[in-house]
């Protein structure tokens, strides 16, 4: 019989560029030797990805308005992405044949997405069929429901809460196999409740039960050999007279022998297969463990140059405001000195008119050129503070095209600032 088999993988944000790039087939080298990278053309999605895990899962994040106090850097990482991985035997799908292991697969899709809350929590399902099981990897957002700081329901991530319950993998197991033995007919069987299997990964779990059927082909064997402690009895003419029970028991052992000799070679020859595919996935995991800490590593270190790249940034934002307010202010300032200067050359001419003791046009004269003397200190003061702001500008725009950072400042400070000058 075969069994229904669903297991859970729970990803940090670290890992998540690994899952990606398992689930999606972009690898180049694989120590998998299941993996048959000429049949990977037969794999197919059941959800595909909008971009990279990450930019679908912000923008699920956002479409949905999901809450959560997410930590995304660091060692003590928020859980991001769970994963479901759906299988059984290659017996189960060989009989199903090619069809109805694609019906098998959509069905167990309908049953994740139930699970998980909904189809747009799902950020990729994809099947497998370039290994020697088919399997499908659904990747989804654990969310679950709540209500905000104001009171309002909302959806929040949260993986501990979406598994709380000691019993909730167990019941994942009778909820999965209530809906695809019991609902949809397939004929597949429970794991035993309570058992290690629940928590093995596929090949651990197959390499346990191959590990039990050579256990029972060694008993039947040892059976056999022990047949001398059957009792026979000589008669004459060179025959020999066996109890019926002792009879029949030689009898199922001989039947029994070339199966069991044979079975038991190609058992053992297939557990030393699994033993070799799971040491090939422990040192696969080891090599990503390591390479999701560099990655870690390197995240961190952009992170943080980023943090400080935007505020050195907020503050010549800050800046860039003063600096148009005062631009306008030099060019109101400019205006005015330009009156003024029409003003008191008007005056002057009247003045040569005039009698040169015409004390009050003289008062006036001078007051118009003190008025003027100060206008053209400002100006002065002002126009020397824009050349400042100018050259530290440029400073900001060199350091962001030596470091890179021209995606960013589009996205998190030019296009603000354009609407904050179209106000």
């Amino acid at each position: 019989m075969s069994f229904a088999i669903i297991r859970n993988q729970n990803h940090k944000v670290g890992a998540v560029p690994l899952v990606e790039r398992h689930n999606e087939r972009k690898n180049h080298n694989y120590s998998n030797h299941d993996i048959d990278c000429s049949r990977s053309k037969e794999n197919f999605h059941l959800k595909s990805p909008q971009g990279s895990y990450w930019e679908t899962f912000n923008k699920i994040r956002d479409r949905q308005q999901l809450k959560g106090n997410l930590r995304l850097q660091g060692e003590k990482q928020s859980t991001v992405l769970c994963e479901f991985i759906i299988t059984s035997d290659k017996q189960f799908f060989d009989g199903l044949g090619a069809d109805g292991t694609r019906r098998f697969f959509e069905d167990a899709y309908q049953f994740v997405a139930s699970k998980v809350g909904g189809e747009q929590f799902v950020v990729s399902a994809v099947v497998h069929m370039d290994e020697a099981t088919p399997h499908m990897h659904v990747t989804f957002i654990p969310t679950v429901r709540g209500k905000d700081r104001k009171g309002q329901p909302c959806r929040r991530i949260n993986c501990s809460e979406f598994w709380k319950g000691r019993d909730s993998y167990s019941r994942l197991q009778d909820e999965w196999y209530d809906f695809i033995a019991r609902s949809r007919g397939y004929d597949l069987e429970r794991g035993i409740k309570g058992s290690a299997a629940e928590h093995l990964s596929v090949a651990e779990y197959k390499l346990k039960k191959t590990r039990e059927q050579l256990a029972r082909s060694e008993a039947q064997v040892q059976d056999i050999e022990n047949i001398e402690n059957i009792s026979a009895r000589n008669l004459p003419l060179n025959t020999v007279a066996l109890k019926r029970a002792d009879y029949d028991k030689l009898k199922a052992s001989a039947e029994a022998y070339v199966t069991t000799r044979d079975s038991a070679a190609e058992t053992a020859a297939e557990n030393e297969t699994l033993k070799g595919k799971v040491e090939a996935l422990k040192s696969e995991n080891a090599e990503l463990r390591q390479e999701n800490c560099s990655l870690n590593d390197q995240l961190i270190t952009v992170n943080e140059q980023f943090d400080r790249f935007y505020d050195d940034v907020a503050d010549e934002r800050a800046l860039l405001e003063r600096n148009k307010h005062l631009a306008a202010e030099n060019t109101n300032i400019g205006n005015q000195v330009h009156k003024l200067t029409d003003e008191i050359k008007a005056l002057k001419e009247k003045s040569g008119k005039l009698s040169e003791d015409n004390d009050e046009l003289k008062k006036t004269v001078e007051e118009k050129d003190a008025e003027i003397t100060r206008v053209t200190r400002e100006l002065t003061a002002l126009q020397k503070l824009h050349k400042e702001l100018q050259d530290k500008w440029e400073k900001v725009m060199k350091f962001i095209q030596e470091h890179s950072l021209k995606e960013k400042w589009d996205k998190y400070i030019a296009e603000p600032i354009k609407r904050a000058m179209s106000r």
